[in-house]
């Protein structure tokens, strides 16, 4: 008692949260709050007092945005070292055996040195501060800047000695004021922001409630932190929406184009993603406690009208963005609660894309071929492995329909990405509910989807047997359709598909004309078209094969391989082109595609005005082809 006495700045409500910073050594400003039943602006100020006194250590000045402009934003060539170590973290000095001797503490602590043994109060559990290696054992293998709207990072690649090299995010480091800030905005929001259920479950009015969110954020923060950047204040908000509406510190990692998949296996391990030029990395970023993972899950399945309980504990689901996400809960995965987010990219590619050197997934002679085929209404399935691309690929030679077609899709969790003036009607199924009701499945969809007059029928992916068959009856009786299909070889899609439990008679499977196989090389990450086959009519029950195109790993090339049979017996039987005709054809698809590479049209909606411009006017696309010259795409001139 007779310490407590000997310093008068120590008092009240400041002695109470000194005692309990001293018993408990790492708390969170939530914990203190509720824990002392005081506001959680008030376990701020005091610590701030504290501070002052010189009874706890504060190693950066509160409120102060790190400085972003002159290192992590603007210069990232220089040592991201330096920036990092300005992070803002809050420590209380030894305490000693006698509480009579309660000193400040002012030993001074170089940027770089190994941290110390103290007692730390760290930021709330719900934000876990990023789990990073010590800077000596780190050799720098990458760095690069993610820009998106007002906001920006950094983001290092670093070999760190444990086999798997980690992505590095520089998030910003919120200290304990600015949290009891964002708190009371967060709080102030809720109350002011209107929110309309439809405004959840639309994916347009979700994004519009988003940038509501931003800008209110932004204003209330200027009014309190009125010496900052706008950059640092469009930080803060971004944080707080994404912690409100997003999936937290996982949102930086979605920023990324590089980034295909954001995986988080359990609250103990950090976040992994794989990348697109370096495979799987580690994070910093953990999600600290496996409830916060479940309220991720839950509102990604809130988003869809979906849930996710302990009685029902997988999800496949979309973000507004269309990024697919599946979960699972404890105690199905053992370890703990998970999340598995496929990143689409923003601009779907065309294909266009595919065939620059910078990919080699496609040659302009391969995509001219999928074009004429896709002409002239030609049902395809893409084969292949998980993540090989099939998706990708049936997006990519969407863009070669015709305008005036009517087009339906239909898919479990929305992936495809089609060019807006197509005529286009999307679908999804839906589970039941729990007691079982209100379901819609793929064969619901696809039967309902023969009544509405398509054109071409896009089938997600086919996997159980009544599915299939509705697939082959759709084609059989003329519509064009296209699906994905999981096999690595062409010979593997028709054994699986003729063969129990799918048991599709092979005269049936001969109504499909062409298999198109993508191959990922799992050590290198790259993908390549690995087949192209069409299935022959002969007089056999089971369905021939015949290998148009191949792919060549020692010389990294697609191949011609034999000359078509099938289908240029159904073009001669339905256009009454001959060879010459196909070759010539095949030869002007060719020019443009390689002419709209040259000229950057990549995207899928201009590569597929481009088309539709070829479409009422052949001539014309092949002479501007052909000469290198431009087009404006906004006139159609």
């Amino acid at each position: 008692m007779e310490g407590r006495d000997a310093n008068p700045q120590v008092t009240g409500q400041k002695r109470r949260l000194l005692d309990f910073i001293n018993s408990v050594g790492r708390i969170s400003i939530s914990g203190a709050a509720e824990e002392l039943d005081l506001d959680k602006m008030m376990v701020a100020k005091l610590s701030e007092e504290l501070s002052n006194s010189g009874l706890i250590k504060v190693e950066a000045h509160y409120l102060k945005e790190p400085d972003l402009e002159s290192v992590e934003f603007k210069d990232k060539k220089k040592d991201l070292a330096k920036a990092e170590a300005k992070a803002v973290s809050l420590h209380t000095p030894e305490v000693p055996k006698s509480r009579e001797a309660i000193k400040p503490h002012v030993e001074a602590k170089p940027a770089e040195a190994p941290a110390k043994a103290v007692k730390e109060v760290s930021a709330p559990a719900e934000r876990a501060a990023p789990v990073e290696k010590p800077r000596e054992e780190e050799k720098k293998l990458e760095d690069y800047v993610i820009s998106n709207e007002e906001v920006h990072f950094n983001v290092r690649i670093v070999d760190t000695g444990d086999y798997v090299p980690h992505y590095m995010v520089s998030m910003p480091k919120i200290d304990f004021v600015t949290r009891a800030l964002l708190d009371e905005t967060k709080r102030s929001l809720i109350g002011e922001v209107k929110i309309e259920t439809r405004d959840i479950f639309d994916s347009m009015k979700f994004q519009k409630l988003r940038s509501r969110f931003v800008t209110r954020a932004k204003d209330k923060l200027r009014n309190v932190l009125k010496k900052s950047s706008d950059e640092y204040v469009a930080t803060l908000s971004r944080l707080l929406v994404n912690e409100m509406l997003g999936l937290g510190d996982l949102e930086y990692l979605l920023l990324d184009d590089r980034v295909e998949e954001v995986v988080v296996n359990n609250s103990k391990e950090v976040a992994w993603i794989y990348h697109k030029e370096r495979g799987w990395l580690k994070t910093n970023i953990v999600l600290p406690t496996e409830d916060l993972i479940m309220n991720y899950a839950s509102r990604v399945a809130r988003e869809v009208g979906r849930e996710i309980t302990h009685l029902t504990p997988l999800l496949d689901a979309h973000l507004s963005t269309g990024d697919r996400v599946n979960a699972t809960l404890f105690p199905v995965s053992t370890a703990g609660n998970t999340l598995t987010i496929r990143r689409f990219s923003r601009q779907p590619w065309s294909a266009v894309h595919m065939i620059g050197e910078d990919t080699k997934t496609l040659n302009s002679e391969v995509a001219a071929f999928l074009w004429l085929a896709v002409e002239y209404e030609l049902s395809i399935i893409v084969g292949g492995g998980t993540a090989s691309g099939k998706t990708s690929m049936l997006n990519a030679i969407m863009p070669f329909m015709p305008s005036n077609h009517r087009i339906l899709s239909i898919e479990d969790t929305r992936e495809l990405n089609l060019p807006e003036y197509l005529h286009w009607i999307p679908m999804t199924t839906r589970p039941p509910n729990p007691e079982g009701e209100g379901g819609i499945t793929m064969l619901d969809l696809m039967q309902n989807s023969l009544r509405m007059r398509p054109d071409r029928i896009i089938v997600g992916e086919v996997r159980a047997k009544r599915e299939t068959e509705v697939m082959f009856e759709a084609m059989h009786t003329g519509h064009s359709v296209y699906s994905t299909f999981h096999a690595e070889r062409a010979q593997e899609v028709v054994d699986r598909i003729i063969s129990p439990p799918m048991n599709i008679p092979g005269t049936v499977m001969k109504s499909l004309h062409l298999i198109v196989i993508q191959y990922r090389n799992r050590r290198t990450g790259e993908r390549r078209t690995l087949e192209i086959c069409e299935i022959t009519k002969d007089e056999s029950d089971t369905p021939t094969l015949n290998t148009l195109y191949k792919w060549d790993p020692r010389s990294d090339t697609i191949n011609r391989m034999y000359p078509s049979l099938r289908v240029k017996e159904e073009l001669a039987l339905f256009t009454g082109m001959n060879d010459k005709d196909v070759e010539e054809n095949l030869e002007g698809k060719k020019v443009i595609l390689e002419w709209m590479h040259e000229k950057g049209i990549r995207d899928v909606d201009s590569v597929g005005r481009i088309v539709t411009e070829y479409y009422l006017d052949k001539d014309k696309i092949l002479e501007l082809a052909r000469n290198k010259g431009s087009i404006n795409l906004n006139t159609n001139q």
